[in-house]
């Protein structure tokens, strides 16, 4: 079977569990942080997906050990995990869809936030500012306007891109950046220099 037909159906029925209770924004607040961590540890991926040599109360340890907050001293505090998502993970591990897991959570975070009519965005700039501030709600008036979706916006400093911003939401990408103009000018010097030799 597909495994976006997989991820599209167990999503779905992860989203309708959280409708019926209510719960919703605490498990994908959950959702997000395991994919978080799936998505920046090989080793726990691997560990997750283990089908010989990892039991099923591990692997509930270690998506439990995901949801950890690191206070101000950097000691572990321990975050209950919601017990819809607690089931639903049981459910996948029973059923054998543990190596999907990426997919299915990827696919409900998205059902999530259509059905609540949110897009999401990134924006990215070199300093916040008070132009910063401005950025953002002409941002969320645009797509606000052009979509009918309220936006849920997090933005980020980048020194990297020197100036400008980059405004990611869906398949969109705008990058103003003034280290993406000087690469452009850069490949188009290469590329007149190349026709002259």
């Amino acid at each position: 079977m597909n495994t976006g037909i997989i991820a599209s159906r167990y999503s779905k029925a992860l989203l309708t569990l959280v409708d019926q209770t209510g719960n919703g924004e605490e498990v994908v607040g959950q959702v997000a942080r395991i994919q978080e961590a799936l998505d920046s540890v090989p080793e726990l991926r691997k560990a997750v997906c283990d089908t010989s040599s990892v039991s099923a109360g591990q692997k509930m340890s270690l998506f439990k050990a995901c949801l950890c907050l690191k206070d101000k001293d950097g000691n572990e505090e321990p975050v209950r995990m919601a017990p819809e998502l607690e089931k639903f993970i049981a459910l996948l591990v029973r059923n054998g869809r543990i190596p999907e897991v990426r997919l299915v959570f990827n696919s409900f975070i998205q059902a999530w936030y259509r059905s609540r009519r949110i897009k999401r965005g990134r924006l990215v700039v070199p300093e916040y500012s008070e132009s910063t501030l401005e950025l953002e709600k002409r941002l969320r008036e645009l797509i606000e306007s052009r979509t009918g979706f309220s936006l849920h916006l997090s933005t980020e400093v980048d020194p990297d891109i020197l100036g400008g911003f980059v405004f990611e939401v869906d398949d969109l990408l705008l990058d103003a950046s003034v280290s993406h103009q000087l690469d452009l000018i850069r490949r188009q010097f290469v590329a007149r220099n190349r026709r002259i030799v």
